[in-house]
């Protein structure tokens, strides 16, 4: 890509010359150019190509002659003859993640019973209600239509070798005009969305433009360009991605799982790997990003009740504070000095007696109910240590259905017998532990084998906070891991 054109900075018309991704503004002082310059910021800087077209960069960053951006946004009219591109109504991506998630020959059917020494099979466009998917959801107080749906192309032309095309888009429709500035972390959210469909993050996407509704219509109003990082080729295929099909009723709640995990501060995606190349391979950072994923997505999945229910929050917090108290304690637990009984006679004394005094000023009515919390939070505690390799072990076994074909697939690969789940959740937190103290040990075969049995329990965790069924679950898993 390359164009020129002037842009406004400080009610200046500079102007600009733009080679792929790098913009040169060209100062009417040209000594300027030679004097090095403070660095400013701006959300949006717009002008207009020598072209007649309307231009905005957002998020830049600028000197006397540079300029820096993470987005560009063309318009597809000459100026003037449309309303500015300043906001927009929808937004479409298409490009192969899409193709391959929507799939283009999903777009027809084909012909049963034919004779082929009479003619060729012939093939029928689906209709419209049966082939595009959509659905209204809700992320935070924006309300808007996620939709896959397709343009079919057909031509007669004598010398053409194709005679049409079917082209899947995923458009993000909203209730609301919105400012272009949404634009980057709208990009972003898709990017998330794609990059966990495909278990990869080398996602681009061929085409992303916005749409304006006029008189109840879309018209194009200008091109998207999205300054991004090139992790390498997309190769993916419906065979190890997550498309339509695996995901159709739930398809609304897996996207607003994923996309809402930036805006929640979750920047834990780093298990996915770049490219299919390094998919297959192991680092001490894979390994430890791949850990920590593990325990967050266990928290998110099986959150306490101390938010939902007030009386549990009471009997948590009475925990909690002789927790607080008894540092000392958990300090000699932690070095082996104390046995675990005479451990929980000291914590659980502590708990006994301030619940005592809080029953005696209530009814036996009330304090039954209170009594059944206490009850629960001491079976857990007996059950459950809250160590990344208890969070292993109860992960495993929770979803050992899932997840058995990738363990019998990756023992099989590296020659290993795979371990009990108590076994295999200490092998996998003892190396991360040496991973974040500065002591790894060597990578050994076992160690691959966790780690991928790793990811697919992170996996298997975000499909099931999203609401996808356990059928669903074992065939995704399967194609990914």
């Amino acid at each position: 890509m390359e164009h020129t054109g002037h842009i406004k900075i400080n009610r200046k018309n500079v102007p600009y010359h733009l080679v792929d991704d790098k913009v040169t503004l060209i100062p009417f002082d040209t000594y300027s150019a030679l004097i090095p310059s403070e660095i400013k910021e701006k959300e949006i800087i717009k002008g207009i190509t020598t072209g007649n077209r309307e231009v905005a960069f957002l998020n830049c960053k600028y000197s006397s002659n540079r300029l820096a951006y993470q987005v560009l946004i063309i318009s597809s009219c000459n100026t003037g003859l449309y309303e500015d591109i300043s906001s927009f109504d929808r937004i479409c991506f298409e490009g192969k993640p899409v193709n391959v998630f929507a799939g283009p020959g999903r777009a027809y059917i084909s012909e049963d019973g034919y004779d082929i020494s009479e003619r060729m099979k012939s093939i029928t466009p689906r209709n419209w209600d049966d082939l595009n998917t959509e659905t209204n959801l809700k992320i935070k107080n924006r309300e808007m239509k996620l939709s896959i749906d397709y343009c079919i192309w057909h031509n007669k032309k004598f010398i053409e070798t194709s005679m049409g095309e079917a082209i899947p888009r995923f458009c993000i429709e909203y209730n609301k005009t919105l400012s272009i500035k949404n634009i980057p972390a709208i990009y972003l959210q898709v990017y998330d969305f794609f990059s966990f469909l495909s278990f990869r993050r080398n996602v681009t996407f061929d085409k992303i433009y916005i749409q304006r509704k006029i008189e109840g219509k879309y018209a194009k109003a200008a091109e998207v360009i999205v300054n991004s990082k090139n992790f390498g080729d997309y190769n993916n295929t419906e065979r190890n991605s997550i498309i339509i099909d695996d995901c159709r009723k739930n398809f609304g709640s897996l996207f607003k799982c994923v996309v809402q995990r930036r805006s929640q501060k979750i920047y834990d995606n780093f298990y996915i790997p770049k490219n299919g190349k390094e998919s297959s391979q192991l680092t001490y950072e894979k390994f430890l990003s791949c850990a920590l994923s593990l325990e967050s997505e266990y928290a998110r999945l099986y959150p306490s009740k101390k938010d939902e229910n007030e009386k549990f929050a009471y009997i948590q917090g009475l925990f909690q504070e002789s927790a607080d108290k008894m540092d000392m304690l958990f300090a000699l637990a932690a070095e082996n000095r104390i046995s675990r009984d005479e451990f929980e006679k000291c914590f659980y004394g502590d708990v006994n007696s301030r619940l005592k005094i809080f029953f005696d000023s209530m009814s036996k009515t009330k304090a039954k109910s209170y009594q059944s919390y206490y009850v629960k939070i001491v079976d857990a505690l007996s059950k459950i240590d809250y160590s990344l390799g208890e969070k292993y072990k109860n992960a495993l076994n929770m979803h050992m259905d899932l997840v058995k074909p990738v363990i019998d697939r990756m023992s099989s690969a590296n020659g290993v017998a795979f371990p009990s789940a108590n076994e295999a959740g200490k092998i996998f937190a003892d190396f991360r532990n040496g991973i974040a103290h500065g002591n790894p040990p060597d990578i050994e075969k076992i160690h691959c084998v966790l780690f991928e049995v790793a990811r697919a329990l992170i996996y298997i965790m975000i499909l099931k906070n999203a609401g996808i069924d356990e059928e669903s679950i074992k065939n995704i898993v399967k194609k990914l891991f």
